[in-house]
């Protein structure tokens, strides 16, 4: 089976707090966004990255921008306009688990 596709055997959803960085003055009525999601386990963090990510994170017009995937305060992926980036080789999960889209502007 693909990495990508391998899920915890024992927890194969699991539930995830999303929550993530605003993106504008008018975002931040709704600060810190959180939003609870039952997902599959991926233990590959570019998958895990894009499915909790898919339909939560705002559109953002313009180029040179990204979003940090943090699950449990641990960077696990970055995810950029031109695809998605693993920073670890592996996701852990713990009981209880948390991911964090920290926004990183475009520097000129």
């Amino acid at each position: 089976m693909k990495k990508s596709f391998q899920v915890l055997k024992d927890r194969p959803k699991i539930s995830v707090i999303l929550t993530r960085d605003s993106v504008s003055a008018g975002d931040d009525c709704d600060v810190p966004h959180e939003k609870t999601i039952k997902i599959n386990s991926f233990v590959d963090p570019e998958a895990l990255a894009r499915e909790s990510s898919s339909g939560y994170l705002p559109k953002v017009a313009g180029v040179g921008h990204s979003w940090i995937c943090v699950l449990n305060e641990i960077k696990i992926a970055e995810i950029k306009t031109t695809g998605t980036q693993p920073l670890v080789k592996e996701v852990e999960f713990n009981e209880n688990n948390r991911i964090h889209f920290k926004y990183k502007s475009t520097r000129y």
